[in-house]
């Protein structure tokens, strides 16, 4: 019996998570497919494969080349999952509705009798609209660049009591971007971002900071994944397993960034978690040294600290968008709120903690002159919101 062999079809997919998501649900080969439109229909029919995942942009196109469609496809006009026939014909489906009615759940955000706002009129924003309906929705928006609700007139939905973006808005590489200000939405009490890379977005993040019950979309991905392998098997899965793929795909990918003053021990102990997770290691300090040309006291003394936390900032916007790395930053990046969601996006963190006395000294210009003790007393409650774990280092031989 020949293995059996699936992929994901898109038109860009160098970030995709679903080949390792695939692998721990079954043993079949798994390919990213990337490919322009002209040549879906030779893929889809070339035999090669026994299925595929759909994604941006072509979930709404595969549909023409489904010799058939399954109730929920039909029902919604997007097509994520597609099983080739031995007979040779198409069967499309839908798995991405599975896959969103299981974040909702994980995520604890209850639909009934609520103003939905939806951005986006794409594959996926159909998809939303279905599982909304079903799980009774009150009203559902959608919010597109034309039409009767667009973003210039926004606006008028400011009551809206659930947010959800099915665009691409804040997807790597564009970090950082968002399409609206949250402030707006006195109502708001959910808000769900298919996005799953960067793992907390920054319409997440602003949602997070407000206490506003959110959600990426790493479980949607991960959820509707297995019901996919399901599919391509023709065996169920216990979803007890989406959990520990999750903890997995998250494990893999997330960054860990240390934090915690000046000589804590941040490098040292970043170089060991690297060598031994097998992850590349970054020490922004060491990445504005190669920038600037100067070392950090240099840099200090000739143009001040003002400029320092400037270069501080771009350096960490460069490498905190990328995914699976342990890095090192500088004891002062607390003191800048803008550095909060730079590291957060896709970071663990953690506090590295040290005795005041044991913390090196030599070649840190702000931990000399007696300033050590000040400059503790301002930080500790921002290293100690901006952390998930803290972490003590008291071995003196650093």
């Amino acid at each position: 019996m020949n293995q059996k062999k699936a992929g994901l079809i898109g038109k860009k997919l160098g970030h995709s998570y679903s080949k390792q998501i695939h692998s721990m649900f079954g043993e079949y080969e798994y390919d990213l497919c990337e490919v322009g439109e002209e040549e879906l229909e030779s893929l889809l029919r070339s035999g090669k494969y026994d299925g595929f995942n759909v994604t941006i942009p072509y979930k709404k196109t595969v549909m023409k080349y489904c010799d058939e469609l399954s109730d929920t496809a039909k029902k919604i006009g997007s097509v994520n999952t597609i099983l080739c026939r031995e007979d040779g014909r198409i069967m499309g489906d839908n798995t991405d509705a599975y896959g969103f009615a299981y974040l909702l759940r994980s995520a604890k955000i209850n639909i009934r009798g609520t103003k939905c706002l939806i951005l986006g009129s794409g594959g996926a924003s159909l998809t939303v609209q279905a599982v909304l309906k079903e799980q009774g929705a009150a009203q559902l928006i959608v919010v597109s660049r034309t039409g009767d609700n667009n973003y210039d007139n926004i606006d008028k939905h400011y009551d809206s009591d659930i947010i959800i973006n099915t665009t691409p808005v804040g997807m790597y590489p564009n970090n950082g971007k968002t399409l609206l200000n949250l402030d707006y939405f006195k109502n708001c009490k959910g808000v769900v971002d298919l996005i799953y890379n960067p793992y907390r977005t920054q319409l997440v993040l602003d949602a997070v900071e407000r206490k506003i019950p959110a959600a990426g979309g790493m479980e949607m991905l991960v959820a509707q994944a297995k019901r996919a392998s399901e599919l391509f098997q023709n065996k169920e899965i216990c979803e007890e397993k989406i959990k520990t793929a999750i903890d997995k795909i998250t494990e893999e990918s997330l960054n860990l960034i240390l934090i915690g003053m000046p000589g804590a021990g941040k490098t040292f102990i970043g170089k060991k978690l690297a060598e031994q997770m097998g992850k590349k290691f970054v020490d922004i300090d060491e990445k504005i040294v190669e920038q600037e040309k100067m070392s950090i006291p240099e840099i200090f003394e000739q143009k001040g600290e003002r400029y320092f936390r400037k270069i501080e900032t771009e350096v960490l916007k460069k490498y905190c968008i990328e995914s699976g790395m342990v890095i090192s930053t500088g004891g002062g990046v607390v003191t800048c709120k803008r550095n909060y969601p730079i590291i957060r996006q896709n970071g663990k963190v953690i506090w590295i903690r040290r005795d005041i006395k044991n913390l090196e000294k030599k070649g840190r210009p702000l931990s000399q002159n007696g300033r050590i003790e000040d400059l503790y007393r301002v930080r500790k409650n921002a290293y100690k919101q901006w952390s998930d774990e803290e972490y003590f280092n008291n071995d003196v031989s650093l």
